[in-house]
């Protein structure tokens, strides 16, 4: 009777372990899958966009097949975990079987509160300027090391405005060209960004801007050695930012054809509002394939240096443009300038390189925002955008002399008919 009731319970406990509704430890990525990392600058007015943005990449999750792991620094005006933190590194990590954390996945009626407690707090800062060199590579050193993959990807998201410093425009305040952080003041050059990130000692898969006007040819050469491959915007990105419940699968596929699915859904997404009626929709896209940026600048440089007498007075009213309100003239068509330069044709050479550069382009011929418009000529659309310099923007052009880009791309071989 003992060994009869010994049996029994030996039997309960076994099924008992394998009984599937038993939450458990969420399986970890395979070494050779990519770990997303996103690192959030919403200590200004994005604080409810990029909250947002957490919510709609928890979303992104919950469809996921496959074990997957998101890192997300955030600083901003919301607190999250257990001490109410605005400086913090969460943990949302699927087990591609409809379990976030070791929990089944939230539902749609979800509230923002609700999906944050959900996250696993890796680190808790003090109060801190992560527009800051040394803060924004210490951070990125966190969450790499908190990674149990090899491969990386990287989500910027905050204010931008490509390559600018911190200067002040009429309407609005440009130059932050990574940030800000609580001021305008507390921003990020483009060039201690890419230090920073250099010093991490990681090259990340892709490196994708959620930040307004980062695609340029004066950023992607400033980046091309941070990461594979490049997705941004040359115009401004609209506040709600990339749809990443659209497409964050994609992001952790890894391959260019994913890469190329993140663009489409970006420019699927916009069209659909737009078609609804809604404001707010417009925008451009491009993926860069990073190891090809260097042989793009030597095929530009040529182009500048045979036509630098006609640069030395160049009108780019004619262009297409991408600024607009204190960002007009921050960037004019890559390749349209070619064309113009080249009374309406383009080299052979020049766009063939063109093309193995840029992967994907994207863009909403129609728009609607609130002020400006915001349309684009899709047959004088590459997906990269460029500043020429102007005699109207001294200041832009005294801080575009100290780029990499500035000697490599030939305009210092351009002797100006205005004081540059």
């Amino acid at each position: 009777m003992v060994k009869k009731a010994l049996w029994l319970l030996s039997v309960l406990l076994f099924l008992s372990s394998c009984n599937p509704s038993d939450e458990g430890p969420t399986p970890i990525p395979d070494k050779d899958s990519v770990t997303v990392l996103s690192y959030l600058i919403a200590n200004n007015d994005l604080d409810d966009e990029l909250l947002f943005n957490i919510e709609i990449m928890y979303d992104g999750l919950k469809s996921m097949d496959k074990p997957a792991t998101l890192l997300v620094y955030w600083d901003g005006k919301s607190s999250m975990g257990k001490n109410n933190s605005t400086h913090l590194i969460l943990k949302y990590e699927t087990d591609g079987k409809g379990k976030i954390n070791g929990k089944p996945a939230l539902g749609i009626d979800a509230t923002t509160r609700e999906i944050l407690d959900v996250a696993e707090v890796l680190k808790e800062y003090p109060s801190q300027v992560s527009t800051d060199k040394n803060v924004f590579q210490s951070v990125l050193s966190d969450m790499v090391s908190f990674s149990s993959t090899d491969k990386l990807g990287l989500i910027i998201g905050s204010h931008g405005s490509a390559w600018l410093n911190t200067i002040s425009t009429s309407g609005r305040a440009l130059g932050r060209a990574l940030g800000y952080d609580g001021t305008t003041s507390n921003s990020i050059e483009l060039t201690d960004m890419v230090e920073a990130i250099e010093t991490v000692g990681k090259k990340f898969e892709f490196l994708l801007f959620d930040v307004c006007f980062m695609g340029t040819a004066e950023v992607c050469y400033e980046c091309r050695d941070l990461a594979d491959y490049i997705i941004a915007s040359v115009m401004e990105v609209p506040g709600y930012g990339f749809p990443y419940d659209y497409f964050l699968s994609d992001l952790y596929n890894g391959t260019i054809t994913g890469y190329k699915k993140v663009c489409q859904s970006f420019v699927d997404y916009y069209k659909s509002e737009y078609d609804k009626g809604k404001n707010g929709c417009w925008g451009t896209i491009a993926l860069v394939d990073c190891s090809e940026v260097s042989n793009l600048v030597s095929q530009f440089r040529e182009e500048i240096v045979s036509h630098k007498d006609i640069l030395s007075d160049y009108y780019a009213g004619n262009l297409q443009e991408y600024g607009r309100d204190g960002g007009k003239y921050i960037a004019y068509d890559l390749l349209h300038f070619i064309r113009d330069l080249n009374g309406g044709e383009v080299p052979k050479t020049f766009e063939d390189q063109l093309n193995k550069t840029i992967l994907y382009k994207g863009c909403l011929e129609e728009s609607r925002y609130y002020t400006y418009d915001y349309d684009v000529d899709a047959e004088n659309f590459c997906g990269l955008g460029l500043y020429i310099p102007l005699s109207v923007r001294p200041k832009w052009n005294t801080y575009f002399k100290t780029l990499n880009w500035y000697t490599a791309s030939g305009w210092n071989q351009v002797s100006f008919s205005w004081n540059f």
